[in-house]
C-alpha cells in the first residue's frame, strides 16, 4: 500500500473537503502531539483538553498552512507550541506539576522522574520546550528553529543553557 504524504493529505482535504483526509492526519499525529503536550503540561486532564483544542485549531487553520514554508510536521508542532503558550498566558501559570503516579513503577524510578520533572518545571518554558523537543520528540536543531521561529543559534544556546540549568537543579540528587 502506498503511503500518502502529509502534504498530499492536506491538498486532498482542501480540494475535496473529505474528512477522511483530515482524520488520517489526526491519526498520524495524535499520539505524538499528546505526548509532546503531556511532557510540557504534566497533567493528563489538561493535556487531553488541549490536544483537542490543537486539532480544532489545525482543522480551522489548515487553509493557512503553506507547504512551501514548512513541512506539515513542523507546522503542526508550531500550532501545538503556540496553543500551549496561550494556555499558560490564560492561566497566568509558568508550569503545572501534578503528575499522577503509576503504582507499578519502582519507587526509585518514580523519584528520579519526579526530580527531573521538577527540575524541568523550574528552568523556564523557553528552555524546557527546546529540551523536550530535542530529547523527547527527536527534532533536529533546525526543525526546532523552524517550529519556534527563532534563529538556529538561539536554539543551540537555549539547549546548552537548559542542560546547565538542569544540571544545577539536580546537583546532589543524581
Amino acid at each position: 500500500m502506498v503511503t500518502i504524504s502529509d502534504e498530499e493529505l492536506v491538498t486532498n482535504f482542501r480540494k475535496t473537503g473529505d474528512i477522511k483526509f483530515f482524520e488520517e492526519l489526526v491519526n498520524r499525529y495524535k499520539d505524538n502531539i499528546y505526548n509532546f503536550t503531556l511532557r510540557y503540561l504534566s497533567q493528563r486532564e489538561d493535556t487531553e483538553d488541549l490536544v483537542q483544542n490543537i486539532f480544532v485549531k489545525v482543522y480551522f487553520k489548515l487553509d493557512k498552512y503553506d507547504e512551501t514554508k514548512a513541512s506539515f510536521k513542523t507546522w503542526i508542532y508550531r500550532v501545538s507550541k503556540n496553543t500551549i503558550y496561550n494556555k499558560f498566558r490564560e492561566r497566568k501559570l509558568s508550569s503545572l506539576d501534578d503528575d499522577p503516579t503509576d503504582p507499578h513503577k519502582e519507587e526509585d524510578t518514580y523519584e528520579r522522574e519526579h526530580l527531573v520533572q521538577t527540575a524541568l518545571n523550574k528552568i523556564g518554558k523557553k528552555y524546557k520546550i527546546v529540551l523536550l523537543m530535542y530529547y523527547m520528540e527527536g527534532f533536529s536543531y533546525n526543525e526546532i528553529s523552524e517550529i519556534l521561529n527563532v534563529p538556529l543559534g538561539t536554539v543551540k544556546t537555549r539547549i546548552r543553557r537548559a542542560k546547565e540549568a538542569i544540571k544545577n537543579e539536580l546537583n546532589g540528587y543524581i
